[in-house]
């Protein structure tokens, strides 16, 4: 299976047997590539039923096993260990995803002003572990994050 450059990024910061909880999904191929390639046990979540019936869908033709449900964020999601990813969208739409006490590593890739994102990561007692900038048609930013952890 291939994925995009920023997906193999994203893959390439989790560790094999991990569980992971994906906000944002899409189309769960991040999910699907870590599933089969890393063993990983993933959660694949997005606001979009269609995205969550294409993430479904994916996963019977890949052969792989991973839960995808349609739900706002992590509302009604109860953390435990899980890396939280979230990709693909706005640092105001992550900020209000995150705006909750949570523990969880985090694994982040905002459209829009990284700064701001540093600054609320920051504020929410989380020290970047690792910063990539890859480009794949676009330039993306991904933050790996954890809370308290050394800068």
């Amino acid at each position: 299976m291939k994925i995009s450059k920023r997906l193999k990024a994203i893959s390439d910061l989790i560790k094999e047997n991990s569980k992971v909880i994906d906000v944002g999904a899409d189309h769960a191929f991040l999910d699907i590539y870590l599933n089969l390639y890393k063993n990983c046990h993933c959660l694949a979540i997005d606001k979009s039923k269609h995205s969550t019936i294409s993430a479904c869908n994916n996963a019977k033709k890949y052969k792989a096993n991973i839960k995808a449900i349609t739900n706002d964020g992590l509302t009604n999601i109860k953390l435990t260990d899980e890396i939280i990813v979230i990709s693909g969208m706005g640092t105001k739409t992550i900020k209000k995803i995150l705006n909750f006490n949570i523990q969880n590593d985090l694994i982040l890739s905002s459209h829009t002003n990284i700064e701001e994102l540093k600054e609320f990561l920051k504020e929410k007692n989380y020290n970047i572990e690792k910063e990539l900038i890859i480009n794949d048609k676009k330039t993306y930013n991904i933050i790996y994050a954890k809370k308290g952890g050394v800068s």
